[in-house]
C-alpha cells in the first residue's frame, strides 16, 4: 500500500535508525515456560510462520555454532530440521552459542533466549517489527489460523478445520481468505492480480488454470461473489485439479511480494482486519489509554477470530476502563472477559489465548482458575516470549490502515 512519498520517507528513515541504533537489551525470543496442572515446571514452544523471523535466526545460529569448538553437532541439528520452531532444544543451542560468543549477548538476557543484540550482530538487518512478533503468537495459537501456503476446502468438513463462515467453500492463508459470504478470497485474489507487481506472479502460478482465475475475479456482474460455488465445485470434485490448486498457492506463498500484498489487503482500508483493529484503538482513545506494542498484538489476535466491537461495546468498555483507572493490561483483560462468548465452552478455550496478553503482568498464579486452566491447556505462551512490551506503539499506515491515515474517512 502507498500513502504518499513523504510517508514512505519517514518509514524508511525509521527502519534505518532501528538498524543503525545501538543494540537494545530487550529479549527477542525465548522458549515459553509454564507450570502444568500437576505443579510441574515445563518448557513449551513457539512456532513461527515458515516465512517469519525465527527461521532465518535459527539458521544463522546454526551456522555460527558450526564455527564454535566443542559444540556437539546434535545441538545444531534441531535448528536445521525445524528452523521455524523455538523450543527446549533451541534454548540449548542458544546457550551453547552464548558460551562460545559471550559478547554477542546482553548480560541481562535470560539463559536460552535470543536478545535483540544477537539479532543485530548475526542478522545485520532491522529488528523484527511488532507485526512480525505478533504473528508468532497469533498464527501459532489458533488452530484455525494457518500459514501463507495453507489452503483448506471447507466443503470437506472431515478435515477437522473449518472456517467460522458457515457458507465457506475454500480458505487460503493466515487470515483465512474465504470463498463464502464475505468473498474475501476472490477480493484479495483480485487485488493481487490487478497489481503491476504481483499480477504477473499470480498469472504465472495459475498457468493452465488461468480461465478459472478470470472467472473468480470477474466482477462484471453484481452477483459475482455468489458464483464461487459453481466455479470451484468442479475443482473440488477433481483430485488432480485440487492438487494443482494447492500447488498454486504454495508457489504464491513463496513470494514475499505476494505475502506483503496479502497482508496489505487485510490490514489495509479495504480489509476486515484493519477495520476491526481500528475499533480497539478507538476504545483506547476514548478511555484515555496510550496503546502499546502488546496492545497492537492483542488487537490483531482478537480481530482474527472475533467480530468487530460494536459502538455500544466500545462506549461501555471505555467508560469502565476510565472509571476504574485501568492500566493497559487490565483493559485487555476486561475486553477478554466482557466480550460475549457464543457458549461457556468457547470461553474456556478463548480466555486461554487472551491471557497471553496479561499473564506477564499477573504471573501464572495471578490468573483466575478458568483463565489459568485454559491458558495451560490452550496456549502456555506469554506476549513477552517474542519481546512484546508495554512500550507505546502506533503502527505505520502501511502496516495497518487506521483513522488518521491519509485518505481515511474523517
Amino acid at each position: 500500500m502507498a500513502w504518499g512519498r513523504s510517508t514512505h520517507l519517514i518509514i524508511a528513515l525509521g527502519v534505518w535508525l532501528a538498524w543503525a541504533a545501538p543494540a537494545a537489551a530487550g529479549v527477542l525470543i525465548r522458549a515459553p515456560s509454564y507450570v502444568n496442572l500437576s505443579a510441574q515446571a515445563r518448557t513449551w514452544r513457539l512456532t513461527d510462520s515458515n516465512w517469519g523471523f525465527i527461521s532465518p535466526l535459527s539458521q544463522a545460529v546454526a551456522s555460527e555454532l558450526e564455527k564454535c569448538r566443542k559444540v556437539d553437532p546434535a545441538v545444531i541439528t534441531p535448528l536445521q530440521m525445524s528452523p521455524n520452531r523455538l523450543d527446549k532444544s533451541s534454548a540449548e543451542a542458544l546457550s551453547a552459542l552464548r558460551a562460545c560468543r559471550k559478547r554477542w549477548f546482553e548480560k541481562s538476557t535470560p539463559p536460552g533466549a535470543a536478545d535483540e543484540k544477537l539479532w543485530l550482530k548475526i542478522m545485520k538487518r532491522p529488528l523484527p517489527s511488532p507485526l512480525d512478533r505478533a504473528k508468532v503468537i497469533a498464527f501459532g495459537a489458533a488452530p484455525l489460523t494457518p500459514d501463507y501456503d495453507r489452503t483448506l476446502w471447507d466443503w470437506d468438513r472431515g478435515s477437522g478445520f473449518t472456517s467460522a463462515d458457515p457458507d465457506s467453500i475454500f480458505s487460503w492463508g493466515p487470515y483465512k481468505a474465504t470463498a463464502g459470504h464475505g468473498c474475501t478470497f476472490q477480493r484479495v485474489l483480485s487485488v493481487l492480480t490487478a497489481s503491476p507487481v504481483t499480477g504477473p506472479m499470480v498469472r504465472e502460478a495459475f498457468a493452465e488454470e488461468g480461465p478459472l482465475l478470470d472467472q473468480l475475479i470477474d466482477q462484471s456482474s453484481p452477483d459475482w461473489c455468489a458464483r464461487a460455488p459453481g466455479i470451484l465445485k468442479p475443482v473440488f470434485d477433481d483430485s488432480e485439479r485440487r492438487e494443482t490448486f494447492r500447488i498454486i498457492f504454495a508457489k504464491l506463498a513463496g513470494r514475499p511480494e505476494i505475502r506483503a500484498g496479502y497482508d496489505g489487503y487485510f490490514l489495509g482500508p479495504d480489509g476486515y482486519l484493519g477495520r476491526r483493529i481500528a475499533r480497539h484503538y478507538d476504545l483506547y482513545a476514548r478511555a484515555g489509554l496510550k496503546p502499546t506494542k502488546m496492545d497492537f498484538a492483542y488487537f490483531l489476535d482478537r480481530s482474527l477470530d472475533y467480530p468487530p466491537l460494536t459502538e455500544a461495546q466500545v462506549a461501555s468498555l471505555a467508560d469502565t476502563v476510565r472509571a476504574g483507572h485501568m492500566t493497559n493490561w487490565q483493559a485487555r483483560r476486561l475486553i477478554a472477559n466482557v466480550t460475549p462468548f457464543t457458549s461457556p465452552g468457547s470461553r474456556s478455550y478463548q480466555i486461554g489465548r487472551d491471557a497471553v496478553y496479561f499473564v506477564d503482568a499477573l504471573g501464572q498464579e495471578g490468573l483466575d482458575e478458568t483463565e489459568r486452566t485454559s491458558w495451560i491447556k490452550n496456549s502456555r505462551l506469554k506476549a513477552s516470549d517474542v519481546g512484546l512490551t508495554e512500550e507505546p506503539y502506533a503502527p505505520p499506515c502501511d502496516v495497518v490502515f487506521l483513522p488518521g491515515c491519509p485518505g481515511a474517512p474523517p
